[in-house]
């Protein structure tokens, strides 16, 4: 029960914290068969939990690192929405700890016999990388291990891949990708003879099926080009393919193209790939210190026109409604990020944490607020009027926030082509290289 209120009440705050939520192929979770789903885990809580926004139904239960477990309303909070705790000998807790297991396995056995979903991150690991991490054995070996004890023989092992435009930050898109199920009980009568080369077998199938979801980009040293090229290829490569902006899935074909591509370059072109990793870097600090987005570099170069009379009139009637927008929800989004900022060593939980504490803030701030008005004015329709207000500026504000920041980008880019043609025409020049040698 507390997970169906938790769940209702989240949707509104991922739809807010993510600009774009899409699962691919949800019919294939959306079956009766008991299920171990395995994902890809680069941005901790995150993964999972999200999810639940993206799909809605049904419901998914997931498995984590048992020393989160802490005495207390923590425990208690974590088992009610569904989390397992399964305990790894690396994570310090000892054999004692490790013996627990054997409670956790019972109660993902009874929810299989529910025919119910248990997400299980296979790569055993949390790294915000573009990479798929090596798959391990132990979901292999818990679902032999159910089928062994008499489970339901229609127990299927469902791969799915998350992708995220910009995993750490707010209003980034995430991509859940869902792939070819595997029916266990194939690979059972194997086990049966062979326990060891069974289970490397499931499991090296279970990759092999999770590949594909998880675009891998395979040298570590283009972890950071591959995020400053985001912005300098994505529209482009979108807009030249005629794809839509804003379907995800169209955005994932983007992500294999620039990853394959990076991939084969630097295999072929070693040497000049260290160049352009700096030449890109360079590029972007550039825009950086002028506050310019790269795309209006692209527009700019196209003859696109980045202002006009209607941009200026959207300017002028909407920022009421942002500035209000903004108070009425400044101190959740501040403090949340703030919060994260401080108490995230690993970049892999700053998103969850800033989302869980901005939202909490909201939560708090929003019932202090209506106990305030409701105590003063006495009028419910003023409380009505006071939440519409506060939540519709807000999501107008989201939205109005980006086209600022593009409208005086443009008016910064307009006084340096009057004022230094040569800086304009020195941007105009790196982009056209960066985009060639993406393109040759």
């Amino acid at each position: 029960m507390f997970w169906y209120f938790l769940r209702n009440k989240l949707y509104f705050f991922f739809r807010t914290f993510f600009k774009r939520l899409q699962v691919k192929n949800a019919d294939r979770i959306r079956v009766s068969n008991p299920m171990l789903v395995t994902m890809n885990h680069p941005n901790s809580f995150m993964d999972t939990i999200a999810i639940s926004a993206a799909l809605f139904y049904p419901r998914t239960y997931y498995m984590a690192r048992g020393d989160a477990f802490k005495p207390g309303l923590i425990t208690f909070i974590l088992k009610a929405i569904g989390i397992v705790p399964i305990y790894r000998l690396r994570d310090g807790g000892g054999h004692s700890s490790v013996k627990k297991n054997l409670d956790s396995f019972k109660v993902v056995f009874d929810l299989l016999n529910k025919r119910k979903k248990i997400i299980v991150l296979a790569e055993g690991i949390s790294l915000l990388e573009r990479r798929l991490q090596p798959i391990q054995k132990g979901t292999a070996k818990m679902a032999f291990s159910y089928l062994e004890q008499g489970g339901l023989d229609d127990l299927k092992i469902l791969p799915i891949g998350v992708t995220y435009s910009t995993p750490s930050k707010f209003r980034g898109d995430v991509y859940y990708q869902i792939g070819e199920p595997i029916l266990v009980k194939d690979f059972y009568e194997e086990y049966v003879k062979q326990p060891a080369q069974a289970i490397l077998q499931l499991t090296d199938l279970i990759e092999e099926r999770m590949k594909p979801l998880v675009p891998t980009l395979m040298d570590k040293e283009n972890d950071v080009v591959i995020e400053q090229l985001q912005p300098i290829v994505k529209k482009q490569y979108i807009a030249e393919h005629q794809l839509n902006y804003n379907n995800l899935e169209h955005q994932q074909q983007y992500w294999e193209y620039i990853i394959a591509k990076l991939n084969n370059l630097t295999e072929k072109q070693a040497e000049k790939m260290a160049s352009f990793r700096k030449q890109v870097a360079d590029y972007t600090e550039q825009l950086h210190q002028l506050k310019l987005r790269d795309h209006l570099i692209y527009n700019a170069t196209n003859n696109k026109n980045n202002l006009s009379f209607l941009h200026f009139i959207i300017l002028i009637i909407g920022f009421p409604f942002y500035a209000i927008g903004k108070t009425l929800n400044f101190i959740p989004y501040y403090y949340g990020k703030r919060i994260a900022d401080k108490t995230c060593k690993d970049i892999e939980f700053h998103a969850a944490v800033n989302f869980g504490a901005g939202t909490f803030i909201w939560m708090v701030t929003f019932l202090l607020e209506l106990l305030l008005i409701g105590l003063i004015t006495k009028s419910v329709c003023v409380l009505l009027m006071y939440a519409f207000i506060k939540a519709a500026c807000g999501r107008i504000g989201l939205s109005f926030s980006v086209f600022k920041k593009k409208m005086l980008g443009s008016l910064r880019l307009n006084k340096i082509k009057k004022t230094d043609a040569y800086l304009f025409n020195n941007l105009q020049q790196q982009r056209a290289q960066i985009v060639n040698f993406i393109n040759q």
